[in-house]
């Protein structure tokens, strides 16, 4: 499982000291009606879904993990979120909302999730690193684009959105434990040569790169 205590201390970090979850939940809501269904899945920590519900939207969010949804349910003291479960079929809505889901173009999920859902928005990190070294090898977002092009019945739009989401870190020490459990120990030293020393600790300089694409069925002619 993705999530544990020490993922959730570090994305916390990141989350309360930067801009990015604000600023993707202000994107995303020049797509957005208030009337309208939404549903996230795999929300993870819950903070866009939070956003959104704290500005009037009807959303509830999801995912497989329980100590993910427990830190959503604590920080928020909202009722929206819920564990789902793999074997029960996702409500219906209007919009089904993805932000760093997973690949979209694997194992059946675009059209899985299309079938209960009037659209998709799908938020993709693009993964590039803090140098062309560090890039990780998937061509995205190319790669999702082609396979959008490759499918018939549906219509799509992309978006690239951009936003500061550096990491904060207690100590050195903490940040060689990051960037080893996040990125690998065969990559420590070009990641540790990127860290800047703070009064209060340390910070790992990242701007996060997506693609927004807002993904529709083709309507058929009667």
């Amino acid at each position: 499982m993705w999530w544990d205590d020490e993922r959730i201390k570090w994305y916390r970090e990141a989350a309360e000291r930067t801009v990015f979850h604000s600023s993707l939940a202000s994107e995303l809501e020049t797509f957005l009606k208030k009337d309208e269904r939404i549903l996230e899945i795999g929300c993870g920590l819950g903070y866009v879904s939070e956003i959104l519900k704290k500005h009037g939207y009807d959303i509830k969010a999801t995912d497989i993990e329980e100590a993910a949804i427990t830190e959503a349910e604590r920080r928020s003291s909202l009722d929206i979120f819920s564990i789902l479960d793999a074997d029960t079929p996702l409500p219906c809505s209007d919009t089904l909302l993805m932000i760093f889901f997973g690949r979209i173009r694997e194992n059946g999920n675009l059209e899985r999730y299309l079938s209960n859902t009037g659209r998709i928005i799908y938020v993709l990190s693009e993964h590039r690193g803090q140098s062309d070294t560090l890039r990780k090898k998937e061509g995205e977002p190319e790669d999702t684009i082609a396979f959008l092009d490759s499918i018939p019945d549906i219509r799509y739009q992309r978006y690239p959105f951009s936003a500061d989401f550096s990491q904060y870190l207690e100590s050195a020490e903490d940040a060689l434990k990051y960037i080893r459990r996040m990125y690998g120990e065969e990559k420590e030293e070009e990641y540790m040569s990127f860290l800047q020393k703070k009064d209060d600790g340390m910070i790992f300089p990242n701007t996060k790169h997506t693609s927004i694409f807002i993904i529709e069925k083709r309507r058929r002619l009667p």
